[in-house]
């Protein structure tokens, strides 16, 4: 390579783009297109330029200009850049945030996490069916597990705190949830709601 190139590469900078938004940027709803746009802008934006002209944005990626308003319209509708009006030095002018697209990545983030823990709980409360059915001897009904679910959803007992009730109930021999229900409520009255509130407390009574 000679000289002038590797001035040239080391004069013309570099862009930096957050990984999340490589790695997740379909899932938002963007194209390849979008990507090389959504690039094109943050370039800008990095050497100070927050409203690039359109015949610029052209020139850098070889898209006619129509294509790259209609491009930077969906853009701005999926959520990824604002168009924004800004007064500086008692003067108007338009810039592009590139910032919402944070946003749009949190809640994508939080929903697919959101998603993850209930697939988790739904195989939690599964194995908790097995775990009842193998101690009691017996496959629970439909009441029951219904039950189960109320402790989960509406009394917010997790799944450890009711397999402990259930260890309890069979050491007790008492094969029922009536008997579990007892020992939660129980529990819930002690201002018990997890396992290691219920350790916590067995430490204190020495056992």
């Amino acid at each position: 390579m000679n000289e002038d190139f590797l001035h040239q590469v080391i004069n013309s900078g570099a862009t930096n783009l957050n990984n999340l938004i490589l790695k997740n940027y379909s899932k938002l709803g963007m194209t390849e297109k979008d990507l090389v746009i959504y690039l094109v802008l943050s370039m800008y934006a990095q050497k100070g330029v927050q409203f690039p002209m359109a015949k610029d944005i052209s020139r850098d990626t070889g898209m006619d200009e129509a294509s790259i308003y209609t491009i930077i319209q969906g853009l701005i509708k999926l959520g990824i850049i604002e168009l924004k009006t800004v007064i500086e030095n008692h003067q108007q002018r338009d810039i592009y945030s590139l910032t919402p697209i944070y946003q749009r990545l949190n809640n994508l983030l939080e929903q697919e996490n959101q998603g993850q823990k209930q697939k988790q709980l739904m195989t939690d409360t599964e194995e908790l069916f097995k775990k009842l059915e193998v101690e009691f001897g017996r496959p629970i009904s439909p009441i029951e597990q219904e039950q189960v679910h109320q402790w989960i959803d509406n009394d917010h007992y997790s799944i450890e705190l009711i397999d402990l009730a259930l260890k309890e109930a069979v050491l007790n021999q008492a094969y029922s949830l009536k008997y579990m229900d007892r020992i939660l409520i129980s529990w819930e009255k002690g201002n018990i709601k997890t396992v290691e509130q219920l350790q916590d407390r067995r430490k204190k009574l020495g056992y």
